[in-house]
């Protein structure tokens, strides 16, 4: 839809025009001024606001498409829209930006602790009767999967994720939701190497049933020290695949089927 706000932009001045009508008009999405699925201004009537050349305001705009707020539409109706925010846009972004950066392995490991001990946290304090029964739940079939002659690792996998998102849902913030999700998609094949080894599947699966017990308890002290002994085991068998310089160096690609027995 069109929209009828009355263009209240201030003249930009100095050096970076084009970041200065960005942050404007960034601020005035956020403030819910412009409301998803409105137009913008054309640019013409842009660049007599901010007091400036067409190409600021088209330098502008163009940042904010990149960042996701805006998108463009050709058309007798065409022009800047105001873009729908979606979260798991977001997540994608941060994800594909972890991975951009390369981080040593350590470093990715030691954020994912220090969330999962917040995680853990929350979960102990927050965590409905329901929610720990269904964790309980997934942690037997979890098991059962495990003891498996000829495991299915789709399967395992799948559940895995879900018991990890449960334990944020548990958390009812959605933050932790949203960084755990970023988290999956940037090194879950890391460690779900622990899964390949036969010696310690069983070993992890257990360690779930046994957090589930120490959620029910409202234990937090039996939970961290579980999440820690997973730890332990994710590193020797990291250590075992990849060699122990894999923690200095930048992020390997481990592929499940590579390490598939």
């Amino acid at each position: 839809m069109d929209t009828n706000h009355p263009i209240n932009f201030k003249p930009v001045t100095g050096t970076n025009k084009s970041g200065a009508i960005r942050l404007q008009i960034e601020a005035a999405i956020l403030d819910n001024i412009f409301q998803p699925g409105d137009r913008l201004p054309s640019e013409r009537e842009l660049q007599e606001a901010f007091k400036t050349s067409r190409g600021s305001v088209r330098e502008a705009l163009g940042a904010l498409k990149q960042k996701g707020l805006l998108e463009a539409r050709k058309g007798a109706r065409g022009g800047y829209y105001i873009r729908e925010m979606d979260i798991n846009d977001t997540i994608d972004q941060l994800a594909v930006m972890i991975k951009h950066q390369q981080m040593p392995l350590a470093k990715l490991l030691e954020f994912q602790y220090a969330m999962d001990q917040a995680v853990l946290a929350a979960a102990v304090t927050n965590g409905k009767p329901a929610d720990i029964d269904q964790l309980d739940a997934m942690a037997d079939e979890l098991v059962l999967l495990c003891q498996a002659r000829d495991p299915d690792y789709e399967q395992i996998s799948a559940i895995d994720k879900n018991l990890n998102l449960l334990m944020v849902k548990m958390t009812e913030n959605p933050f932790f939701e949203w960084m755990m999700r970023s988290v999956q998609l940037t090194f879950r094949s890391y460690e779900f190497v622990v899964y390949q080894t036969p010696s310690v599947r069983t070993a992890i699966a257990q360690n779930w049933k046994n957090v589930a017990l120490a959620l029910r308890e409202r234990n937090f002290q039996r939970a961290t020290r579980l999440y820690g002994h997973w730890y332990v085991l994710l590193e020797q068998c990291l250590c075992k695949q990849f060699g122990h310089k894999v923690f200095e160096q930048k992020t390997v690609q481990p592929c499940v089927s590579d390490t598939q027995n």
